[in-house]
């Protein structure tokens, strides 16, 4: 019985050792881009608040948006910046934010809130070209939070991360998804 157990405990060592040290890594796969923007290779994002009040800082949303675009659609061969006036990037998008909206319904006795932003999106190329754009998409998600209303700073974590991740989905299945799989 021993023997059995010595003999499958070596099989285990080896094929861990094996598995873990001699074979080469998994490529990585990245999905290609959508024949309008095969070229692109660097994205730079610029956030403004078209709606009433300005609600949020634009470069400190640009910058967050951003982030979570390249943490979101890693799996794509392109990259998101912060929007530099100067700065060389392949493309610009541009999202502007028309309208807030917020809803909150009590749960288990806390305040839920459900946000939504109606943005416009459009990418354009550095010379001003329009790759593709659409006038109205809507960014939704949820937060707990005190009160029934949008909070009066929303460069305050957890609503700009909150925030800057919905427009950074939004953005890039309306870009990046290829028309089949929307």
């Amino acid at each position: 019985m021993d023997k059995k157990k010595l003999l499958t405990l070596v099989g285990v060592v080896g094929i861990l050792a094996c598995g873990a040290c001699y074979l080469p890594p998994l490529p990585q796969h990245k999905y290609p881009l959508p024949p309008a923007l095969s070229s692109v290779h660097k994205i730079a994002v610029q956030v403004e608040d078209g709606a009433a009040g300005n609600l949020f800082d634009p470069l400190i949303m640009s910058k967050a948006t951003a982030d979570n675009f390249n943490a979101l659609w890693q799996e794509f061969p392109v990259r998101a910046e912060t929007f530099n006036a100067g700065g060389p990037s392949d493309t610009t998008l541009r999202i502007t934010v028309l309208r807030k909206t917020v809803s909150c319904t009590p749960i288990n006795g806390k305040p839920s809130c459900s946000y939504e932003m109606i943005a416009s999106f459009t990418l354009t190329t550095a010379d001003g070209r329009i790759l593709q754009s659409r006038s109205q998409a809507s960014s939704k998600f949820g937060l707990w939070y005190q009160g029934n209303s949008l909070p009066k700073n929303l460069n305050a974590n957890p609503f700009r991360q909150e925030a800057a991740y919905a427009l950074a989905m939004t953005a890039g299945n309306l870009f990046l998804s290829s028309p089949s799989s929307k």
